[in-house]
């Protein structure tokens, strides 16, 4: 592993440098990059689309050695997608930001497993709507391992 992270703040700033990645310029089929949330629990309007937000679950601590300063640490990620759709066929623009967000943070030439212990595909959802909405969402859980060493969070 090159460039091994051992906090969690490292952890989300590489997530969320991964996010912004998705343009369709980039060769993405979405550009909900185009403006990456951390946490945000509202978005502003319908003219906030395309945007993709990013939620921080609890950590899970895996191993708690006796007296050495570090653990194993579980992190649980939400990464939730925003975008225009057509009213009749939603699902059809939700996958598309589920193979996005897939793309960004599994795949390219240095995935974030390379900077962790391991990366783990939690699932997906596509977020229930009011029939005739154009707007979609789509969320990707993940989770990520790392040794956080307590004594420089």
């Amino acid at each position: 592993m090159t460039n091994t992270y051992t906090k969690a703040s490292q952890v989300a700033d590489d997530i969320y440098a991964r996010l912004r990645t998705i343009r369709i310029a980039d060769g993405f089929e979405t550009d909900i990059g185009r403006d990456v949330k951390r946490g945000r629990r509202k978005l502003p309007g319908d003219d906030a689309p395309p945007c993709v937000v990013m939620f921080e679950g609890n950590d899970d601590v895996k191993d708690r050695p006796g007296r050495i300063p570090s653990i194993n640490v579980q992190q649980g990620y939400a990464i939730d997608g925003f975008d225009k759709c057509d009213p009749d066929n939603p699902n059809d623009q939700a996958h598309k930001m589920i193979r996005d967000i897939k793309r960004a943070i599994f795949g390219g030439a240095d995935p974030l497993a390379n900077h962790v212990g391991k990366v783990i595909y939690l699932g997906r959802d596509i977020g229930p709507r009011p029939d005739g909405a154009a707007l979609v969402q789509a969320r990707v859980l993940i989770a990520v391992d790392f040794v956080e060493d307590l004594t420089n969070p």
